[in-house]
């Protein structure tokens, strides 16, 4: 039985199964092996507060020691000796003008940081692929897209997309993590009745493949096999009570009895932002662990906007995007916003809350060899702009999580250019990073992005 079964009930449901020792070839579950690699991009907007971002220490080591309590990557601090952090990236196409592209600042950032290519005059798109549609037409069964998700509210045209199938197509993607979880397991084809059928009948898509689960467990299988099994099928039933409104997921009683009543209407509501980011992150570590896709991309917000966070100890007043200049409208027109600075950090900090959120979902899933999903996954974050206020393309906020299959070096804070400013547009150019993802994942690439811009190879400094 190949690494790739489902089980599959009534109604054509399909769920994906973790990766089982005890079922595969020997060959399957090699550590580090191509088959196993995954990659995921985590984006967020606006830019970071870039005095407090990066860890409080020299080049070299990461440990948890290395991240200051007011370090934007604090909440990632656990998982240090996971860690890649390169500094020192400039974006190719360069924003200010410096090369010939359509779009402000703001669009390039959104545009161009997957892609590495000019946006088009009139649409303002991307004129070409992006890097994770790239790698999922490769890698993904049948080629088929990378899973591409958000949460909040998308803004029209280029400044709501980040993922292209292609020049001038940009890839619409999924807020709403009920949809998404519904043609992860197999239902997203039913027709309204249907679905509202299997609703009102209450079944879980876990009580359809009962009798396919029972037979499953029949067999000889080794423990960490059944224990794994086991951690697999309660993470689909807490996804399925979540998505169904009683569980408060980490929200306060007063926030979970508001968003109980949460309908496609109000997924992208300020209110819903953390709830449906993190139901989104739920689905996503499922179908990358199940083999569904190997490519996923999540997006927050949109570019030049943003939530107004009112949660987790942030009491703004302000959308993202105007904290990010500190100043009361997004066109700078107003005052200053007294203490700016501290909200951008916790706002930075808010995010890589979620990242590491992500990344113990995805360490929950254990492979052959003692490998975790983490272990063979390449999750890279990235973001819109550096310093927000400057609209600056260089020094970008890079972080890489897991070692890709072995691929990227863990544990590192690596400097990538070769000036002693890291914020420079010298040298370093981030197609190089797109192109070293390309080749992790087995998609062999000497230059990805617009052929007359950035730099040919890979980040020799980020490889293992």
């Amino acid at each position: 039985m190949s690494r790739r079964n489902f089980l599959r009930g009534a109604l054509g449901v399909t769920l994906g199964l973790p990766f089982l020792e005890s079922l595969s070839r020997p060959e399957a579950h090699a550590g580090g092996s191509s088959a196993n690699k995954r990659l995921i991009v985590f984006f967020c907007c606006n830019g970071v507060n870039m005095d407090r971002f990066w860890p409080s220490v020299g080049y070299g080591a990461l440990s948890q020691a290395s991240f200051a309590a007011d370090c934007g990557m604090a909440p990632l601090a656990p998982f240090a000796e996971r860690l890649l952090i390169p500094r020192g990236m400039h974006m190719s196409p360069r924003g200010f003008g410096w090369d010939a592209s359509a779009g402000d600042d703001h669009a390039k950032g959104m545009g161009c940081k997957l892609t590495a290519r000019r946006l088009i005059e009139g649409s303002v798109y991307a004129d070409g692929i992006s890097v994770d549609q790239h790698i999922a037409n490769a890698v993904n069964p049948a080629g088929t897209p990378s899973l591409t998700l958000m949460a909040g509210w998308r803004a029209d045209g280029v400044l709501g997309n980040i993922s292209y199938s292609g020049s001038n197509a940009p890839v619409l993607a999924e807020n709403n993590p009920r949809l998404a979880y519904l043609d992860l397991v197999g239902l997203g084809n039913l027709d309204d009745e249907e679905l509202a059928m299997f609703t009102a009948r209450r079944q879980s898509v876990l009580d359809l493949v009962q009798d396919e689960y029972s037979s499953l467990l029949s067999r000889r299988l080794s423990k960490a096999d059944r224990d794994k099994l086991q951690s697999h099928f309660d993470t689909v039933r807490d996804l399925e009570n979540t998505i169904n409104g009683s569980i408060a997921c980490e929200l306060d009683p007063a926030r979970a009895a508001e968003l109980e009543l949460i309908d496609p209407n109000t997924v992208a509501n300020d209110s819903e932002y953390k709830k449906i980011g993190q139901l989104q992150l739920d689905v996503l570590a499922l179908a990358i662990a199940c083999g569904a896709t190997k490519v996923g991309t999540m997006l927050w917000g949109s570019g030049a906007g943003g939530p107004i966070f009112n949660w987790d100890g942030l009491n703004h007043q302000y959308n993202h995007h105007k904290l990010s200049h500190g100043n009361t409208m997004d066109d700078n027109s107003g005052g200053e916003v007294a203490g700016y600075e501290d909200m951008l950090a916790g706002i930075d900090q808010w995010y890589t809350t979620q990242l590491a959120y992500l990344l113990t979902r995805l360490d929950s899933y254990q492979e052959g060899d003692g490998q975790s999903v983490l272990d063979n996954t390449a999750v890279v974050y990235m973001n819109e702009l550096s310093h927000g206020k400057d609209h600056d393309f260089r020094d970008l906020p890079v972080i890489i999580a897991g070692g890709c299959g072995g691929y990227f070096k863990q544990g590192e804070y690596v400097k990538v250019t070769a000036q002693e400013d890291t914020r420079n547009d010298a040298d370093a150019s981030h197609n190089k990073l797109l192109t070293t993802l390309c080749n992790a994942m087995g998609v062999p690439e000497s230059h990805f992005g617009a052929p007359d811009l950035g730099e040919d190879g890979e980040f020799e400094q980020l490889k293992a």
